[in-house]
């Protein structure tokens, strides 16, 4: 079948001999359509921070071409979309499509039935790809015990940063949502998604702001970075909420005393529930979120190599998610 492996850092090999997976007891063999790329895609291109080798993608649909013994509730070509539910790392839980085992990047998948997720009828296999980054926002958002009409800021404009924004618009009626992200492209795309104000990175002018309209009382990170954490923890108003949601590799400082003096809260967040993915999809079949004006691009399995190193490229982001179209 044709599959792009990531053998080692910066070498995704595009083949159309690997083998074929097959379907245990407990499985099913999806037949992928499309598969998002990820910026933990990205940074473990990058980085290595998952094992290798490995087939990534975490954000497929595609439709169900096998079934094993033991799975029920599903029939042969039914759409459905392979989504990583989270698992306890302290008890040594270390599984994941895309992750620890072969995911989306491929003609076809072998998925766990604990990963497996109906699409409803109304919903696209294309625009199913956005399910698991808006199952993300769930996730963050409820973790944060985020209210109506609280001042809110997301740091990092990227896919995920607006997933955040789209969200927290239709359900949270925020006082009012910033984003704060380098790109121009990015802002104005938070602004037509509903943001009440973008600010690039500058501290000058989001000071200016916060002075007038008040500080933030839950900052979302949603780049992951150690300048992005320390200055939501700078920004935040006392007794707010700073999220972290973006994931990176390494270890960082923090300003104690700040910790200390805002009584802040400082939340990690990692993934997704059943039940934050099962909100997701009805998010979409509800036509709350729209997850169809996040893909700006659409590229064949066989240029995923190009395409992955574009995200490296100096000079303006032009793009929100990128996806891989694999069936023919």
């Amino acid at each position: 079948m044709r599959a792009a492996v990531l053998e080692d850092v910066e070498k995704l090999i595009y083949r159309e001999d690997y083998p074929k997976p097959k379907a245990g007891p407990k499985d099913v063999i999806v037949k992928t359509h499309y598969c998002g790329i990820c910026g933990t895609d990205v940074k473990n291109y990058k980085y290595k921070i998952y094992q290798l080798p490995l087939i990534m993608g975490h954000e497929f649909s595609g439709e169900v071409v096998e079934i094993g013994s033991d799975v029920q509730n599903v029939d042969i070509g039914e759409k459905v979309c392979g989504i990583n539910v989270s698992l306890s790392v302290q008890q040594g839980e270390l599984d994941g499509l895309g992750i620890f085992r072969d995911g989306g990047f491929a003609e076809y998948v072998k998925v766990p039935e604990k990963y497996l997720f109906k699409i409803p009828e109304n919903i696209s296999t294309k625009e199913a790809i956005m399910i698991e980054s808006f199952a993300n926002a769930v996730r963050g958002v409820k973790l944060s015990q985020l209210r109506e009409n609280e001042n809110v800021m997301i740091i990092g404009g990227g896919n995920i940063g607006l997933c955040f924004l789209e969200y927290i618009v239709k359900t949270k009626s925020p006082n009012y949502i910033v984003v704060i992200e380098p790109h121009e492209f990015l802002r104005n795309k938070a602004i037509e998604f509903g943001a009440s104000e973008t600010l690039p990175p500058n501290k000058m002018k989001i000071n200016k702001f916060i002075k007038k309209n008040g500080p933030p009382s839950f900052i979302f990170d949603c780049a992951g970075f150690e300048q992005t954490l320390r200055l939501a923890i700078d920004l935040i108003d006392k007794g707010g909420t700073v999220l972290l949601e973006g994931v990176n590799k390494g270890n960082i400082t923090l300003p104690m005393f700040l910790l200390n003096s805002k009584e802040l809260c400082l939340k990690g967040c990692l993934g997704h529930d059943r039940e934050d993915i099962l909100e997701s999809i009805d998010l979409f079949a509800k036509k709350i979120v729209n997850g169809k004006k996040f893909i700006s691009e659409i590229h064949p399995l066989k240029d995923i190599s190009k395409i992955f190193n574009k995200f490296f490229e100096t000079g303006e982001r032009n793009f929100i998610k990128v996806a891989i179209k694999i069936i023919n």
